[in-house]
C-alpha cells in the first residue's frame, strides 16, 4: 500500500475543543502543548493493536440464563483510566420515553454500568479531557432493537430515527472530538480511495478524538447508508463486508484468528479491524490466550475481551502494550509500544 506524504508537526494545536468552564461549551482550542510522542507524524491507527472491551458496559445478572452472560465490567472510566482500553462496544436499545440505553438484552441481561447514552458520552468526554494524548478511541455502537425489545413496552424499534442517534452523538461530544467519515474521504470519491491514496491521518492527527461506528450489516446500516453511501454527513462509519464497498473503512470480523488471510489482507491494505477475543466466562484460559495470539498476528487492530481485568486469575491484556503495541503486521521498524501510547 503506498501513500502520499503527510507533514504533522510535533507542536501540534491540540484539535478537541475544551469545554470553558463557566459554559461548560466549547469555548476555545486547548493546546496542551508539545506531542510527548516523536512518532505521531509517522505511525497511523493501522499500525497499532489495542485492547477492547466487549458488551462494555455489562454487569452480571443476578440470575444468568446463559454462562456468556456471567461477567462485569468496571465503569467506562475505570476501563480506560486503568485498563488500557481503548475500544469500546455499546449496545443500544431506544426507551420509549428516555432517548437512548445501553445494555445487553431486556430483562434476562439488562444490568449495566451506565444506562442512559448520554452518560456513558459523558464518561467517555470527562476521561479523553483529562488525557489529550491518547490513542484515538473506536466506539462500535451495535443497535439492539430486536424480538426482546418489541415484546418490551418500554422500549421501541429503532426504525429511521438515527438522526436522534447522531444528535446525542453531537451533544456530547464537539465536532472537533469526533473523526468522521467525511474527515477520511477528503476530496476523495469513496473511503477504500481515500485510504489506498492517503490512509489513515497520523497519530499525531487524531489524538484525543474519538471514531464511531456502527456494528450492523442489516437492517440498520442500509437506513443509515440510504442518504449517501459514502456516509456523507454522518457522524459514524459503519462495519463492511469487504473492501469494495463506497463505504468500507471499519470491519468488526469476530474471528480474526480463523480468518487470518482475510485479515491480513484487509489490514494490509488500510481498514481498521476489529475482532472479539475468545476470553469469556465459556471459554477456557488457554483457548483464550491461543485466539488471542492468532487474532494479533494475523494483524487486527482492536482486540474485544470480557476480561481487560482478571477473573479468576485470567486476565487479557496486549502483550507488551502500554496500553497499545505496534501492530506487527503494518507498523515501521522504529515503532515501539512507547510510541504508540505510555500510561502515566
Amino acid at each position: 500500500m503506498t501513500h502520499l506524504p503527510r507533514t504533522a508537526p510535533l507542536l501540534l494545536a491540540f484539535a478537541c475543543s475544551k469545554p470553558d468552564a463557566a459554559s461548560d461549551s466549547a469555548a476555545h482550542v486547548f493546546d496542551p502543548g508539545p506531542s510527548p510522542y516523536a512518532l505521531d507524524g509517522v505511525l497511523r491507527p493501522t499500525d497499532l493493536q489495542a485492547l477492547g472491551t466487549h458488551n462494555s458496559t455489562h454487569i452480571e445478572p443476578e440470575s444468568p440464563v446463559h454462562p456468556s452472560h456471567e461477567y462485569t465490567h468496571a465503569s467506562l472510566t475505570t476501563q480506560l483510566a486503568d485498563q488500557g482500553v481503548r475500544a469500546l462496544e455499546l449496545d443500544l436499545h431506544l426507551h420509549r420515553d428516555d432517548g437512548f440505553h445501553v445494555f445487553h438484552l431486556p430483562v434476562i441481561d439488562a444490568e449495566t454500568t451506565c444506562m442512559r447514552f448520554e452518560d456513558c458520552l459523558a464518561e467517555v468526554r470527562a476521561w479523553s479531557l483529562a488525557n489529550p494524548w491518547h490513542l484515538p478511541l473506536m466506539i462500535w455502537i451495535e443497535p439492539k432493537d430486536e424480538d426482546l425489545d418489541a415484546a418490551t413496552a418500554d422500549y421501541v424499534m429503532f426504525g429511521d430515527r438515527h438522526d436522534e442517534l447522531e444528535a446525542e452523538i453531537r451533544g456530547a461530544l464537539p465536532a472537533d472530538c469526533l473523526f468522521t467519515p467525511d474527515d477520511l474521504r477528503g476530496d476523495h470519491d469513496t473511503l477504500p480511495d481515500a485510504i489506498a491514496a492517503d490512509g489513515w491521518p497520523t497519530l499525531g492527527e487524531l489524538r484525543g478524538k474519538v471514531i464511531f461506528s456502527m456494528l450492523d450489516s442489516g437492517d440498520h446500516r442500509a437506513t443509515y447508508l440510504s442518504g449517501s453511501d459514502t456516509l456523507e454527513g454522518r457522524v459514524m462509519f459503519v462495519d463492511s463486508d469487504d473492501a469494495t464497498e463506497p463505504f468500507a473503512a471499519t470491519m468488526k470480523i469476530n474471528d480474526a484468528a480463523g480468518e487470518a488471510a482475510r485479515v491480513e489482507a484487509l489490514a494490509r491494505a488500510g481498514f481498521l479491524i476489529t475482532s472479539n477475543v475468545r476470553d469469556g466466562p465459556e471459554h477456557d484460559e488457554a483457548t483464550g490466550a491461543a485466539h488471542l495470539d492468532g487474532s494479533l498476528t494475523a494483524g487486527a487492530h482492536f482486540l474485544m475481551s470480557d476480561r481487560p481485568a482478571p477473573i479468576d486469575g485470567w486476565q487479557t491484556t496486549i502483550p507488551d502494550g502500554q496500553p497499545a503495541r505496534c501492530n506487527p503486521m503494518t507498523a515501521p521498524d522504529d515503532c515501539t509500544a512507547a510510541e504508540v501510547e505510555a500510561l502515566p
